[in-house]
């Protein structure tokens, strides 16, 4: 997907939220590191049990890391070019155009 579809994406989910806040609605998101809920307008945060330990570990941070490349490949690089070598790409052809 591109950059606008995300954004617009993110931007309609964030707008959701708030007008089912906004009309009273209890929301609890669960992100799998830790619940966000708000209810009656009061916003609270619960986080896994063992969720420090796991992010101290020595081995957090590699298992964490998606793209191991430099950033300064990515500025570099199409986005027609990297969707072609994805997994996804491989699987879902563009149409020609």
């Amino acid at each position: 997907m591109g950059k606008d579809v995300t954004t617009d994406a993110l931007n309609t989910l964030f707008l959701a939220i708030v007008d089912l806040i906004k009309y009273d609605k209890n929301i609890d998101l669960a992100f799998g590191f830790c619940n966000v809920r708000c209810a009656s307008r009061n916003l609270s945060v619960v986080f896994r049990d063992g969720l420090t330990q796991n992010v101290s570990a020595p081995t957090f941070e590699t298992q964490m890391i998606r793209q191991k490349s430099p950033v300064s490949t990515i500025w570099r690089t199409q986005y027609g070019d990297t969707w072609a070598n994805s997994t996804l790409g491989n699987l879902v052809k563009k149409p020609n155009g």
